[in-house]
């Protein structure tokens, strides 16, 4: 019995797709008409819809149009076999690739709003989650620290005495981050030089001191870049900084 066709804008409405993905699919010879008559137009037939839904299933599980048309020429189960582990080993990675999206804009987000809160308020007592970290290296010379992909666990030493230093968070590092109650300062700054530093941390010990609350351990200092507003043309920073207060 002779299969009724249809034309394209036909056709397309039938299999729920866009007449230029039917014209794009001919034209990689990936999915071709039935009969392309004599003048050109473009004809399909019902018994196709299979073949198309086939694609689109392949589609979904990630293939390409070039792997899909390997598959469909060759009509072989092993080598589609092949092309699933393929894929199922690259949606692995993507997987990855996006959990580890989701834990940095997570941190990110939880980051800022922190400093958000903390920004302005003035000296403030807050409890804090312990940490640990490693040491980088002494600031005895000048270093590049990339916020979006070290920004967040970097941070700067300033120890009560001997040599200010970078430091990285890491679970497994030898340095313990002041965790319980902290005296905090979080405030905008416009620069972030050495001798800045050790005078805003002088302060916040004098300020500790007048209002008889014991600290104890170093300063830590660390800086959102995402949040910095500018003022009058210049890139302001802000900057957090905190010490551990000595409880009991």
């Amino acid at each position: 019995m002779e299969q009724k066709l249809f034309q394209i804008t036909e056709f397309a409405k039938i299999a729920r797709i866009s007449r230029k993905t039917l014209q794009y699919y001919d034209e990689l010879e990936l999915f071709r008409p039935a009969l392309v008559g004599e003048n050109g137009y473009r004809y399909y037939a019902l018994s196709q819809l299979d073949q198309l839904a086939l694609i689109a299933a392949l589609r979904d599980m990630g293939l390409s149009l070039r792997e899909i048309k390997f598959y469909l020429q060759q009509e072989d189960g092993e080598n589609l076999n092949a092309l699933l582990e393929a894929q199922l080993v690259r949606a692995e990675e993507m997987m990855e690739r996006l959990r580890c999206r989701k834990a940095l804009l997570t941190e990110m987000l939880a980051e800022n709003r922190l400093f958000q809160s903390l920004c302005g308020q003035g000296y403030q007592l807050r409890r804090w989650e312990a940490q640990r970290a490693v040491k980088l290296t002494d600031l005895d010379r000048s270093i590049i620290v990339n916020y979006l992909t070290d920004g967040l666990h970097t941070g700067l030493c300033i120890p009560e005495r001997g040599v200010s230093f970078l430091y990285q968070k890491r679970e497994d590092g030898d340095i313990p981050l002041p965790g319980g109650t902290c005296l905090c300062l979080c405030d905008l700054v416009e620069e972030t030089s050495q001798e800045r530093n050790l005078e805003q941390t002088a302060r916040l010990r004098e300020y500790a001191a007048g209002a008889g609350i014991p600290l104890k351990g170093d300063c830590f200092v660390e800086f959102n870049d995402l949040l910095a507003p500018r003022r009058e043309g210049r890139q302001l920073l802000v900057r957090l900084m905190r010490v551990g207060v000595a409880e009991g």
